[in-house]
């Protein structure tokens, strides 16, 4: 690796030799080499910014293998670490907070903070589901509104940890997965029954835990469905929609995750099965525009950021709601959806960023 040219760190979770998200990063480390930059991958372990080295992995781009070097500090780093495991995310936490390097991206709130911030925007607040957190009391006063309830992790990713709960009758059916993404399934027949396992499930998994309002999200028969949109930065720092696609999944899968048995479809056809040729039109332009607000309104408070995957629910209906803005998206639907394109923009537009901006400031 060339000292002359810029380096562009990618914060990652790393176990041994494990890496995350290494076919992601490998297509990063060839568009680096494009642009002229190198390109080092790290987790927090690997690092010592007091003696401004870092030891982590390049990819050999003759040899198609990663291996361990040790070089000098990245001059920008794009935070890419996701795993959300309280004693790993703890260490993660406590790595960022006192990191004197420069990011492409800050970090975001949690689930149920991020819910508060957002409902104080007038605009955004119409498209967030009812959401509380999950704690006594709440069940009983939720599932007098809602038939079906969302019970989920404020930090968490993939679908893992989370429960629906549908009320008919006297019977409350749960069904989701656990943490290893194995199905849960249980059925009680009083509400403080159910909210005593839940409130269990919740201390047993460690985390905060919040109850969300259930969408009717089946634009398909016997599925349910949603919407990734995929907003990022260009060069002239603007924001943009890199690219939107649809998510399908059976309904006992209970979210449309690829990790849940999740598949991707294009968003105006999974759309088109639905709602006329207006309708589509009309849901499209309001998904594009309330994921343009999305970005500005977080950036005012929680400063710079790269990009954002918005999932976006429509219901039968026709209406748009803001289900979770994630930080560190996923682009494998656009590959999976044959938006080629699509999916390869969005690997670039980081690596452009960050080559624009250390190219401008002779970083």
């Amino acid at each position: 690796m060339n000292i002359q040219r810029p380096l562009v760190g990618v914060l990652t979770y790393r176990n041994g030799n494990f890496i995350a998200g290494k076919t992601y990063l490998t297509r990063l480390a060839l568009t680096a080499e494009t642009h002229n930059c190198g390109l080092i991958v790290y987790s927090p372990a690997d690092i010592d910014e007091n003696k401004g080295i870092v030891y982590g992995f390049v990819y050999d781009i003759k040899t198609k293998v990663w291996r361990r070097k040790k070089t000098h500090l990245p001059h920008i780093v794009y935070d890419r670490f996701s795993n959300m495991l309280p004693e790993v995310f703890k260490k993660y936490a406590a790595y960022r907070s006192a990191s004197r390097l420069t990011y492409l991206n800050n970090r975001f709130a949690h689930k149920w903070n991020a819910h508060r911030f957002l409902s104080q925007d007038q605009h955004i607040a119409p498209y967030l589901p009812d959401t509380v957190l999950m704690q006594r009391g709440a069940l009983q006063r939720m599932i007098r509104k809602h038939p079906i309830l969302y019970v989920k992790p404020v930090n968490g990713s993939g679908g893992k940890g989370i429960l629906r709960i549908r009320h008919n009758g006297n019977i409350f059916e749960m069904v989701g997965r656990d943490r290893q993404n194995n199905i849960i399934r249980n059925i009680m027949r009083t509400c403080p029954a159910t909210e005593r396992f839940l409130l269990t499930w919740c201390q047993r998994q460690g985390r905060t835990f919040i109850l969300q309002q259930g969408l009717a999200l089946s634009l398909l028969p016997n599925s349910i469905c949603d919407s990734r949109v995929l907003v990022q930065k260009n060069e002239q720092d603007e924001w943009m929609i890199t690219g939107m696609v649809g998510k399908q999944s059976p309904q006992q899968f209970v979210t449309s995750n690829l990790q849940s048995g999740g598949r991707a479809i294009g968003l105006e056809e999974l759309l088109g099965y639905r709602f006329s040729v207006k309708e589509v039109s009309r849901i499209l332009d309001e998904i594009r525009r309330v994921s343009l607000l999305l970005p500005r309104h977080i950036e005012s408070k929680f400063g710079n950021f790269i990009e954002f995957g918005i999932d976006i629910g429509i219901d039968t209906k026709g209406r748009v709601w803001i289900i979770e803005v994630n930080t560190k998206p996923n682009r494998e639907l656009f590959r999976l959806a044959g938006q080629l394109d699509v999916y390869q923009t969005s690997i670039e537009m980081p690596i452009r960023v960050a080559a624009h901006r250390l190219l401008t400031t002779n970083f």
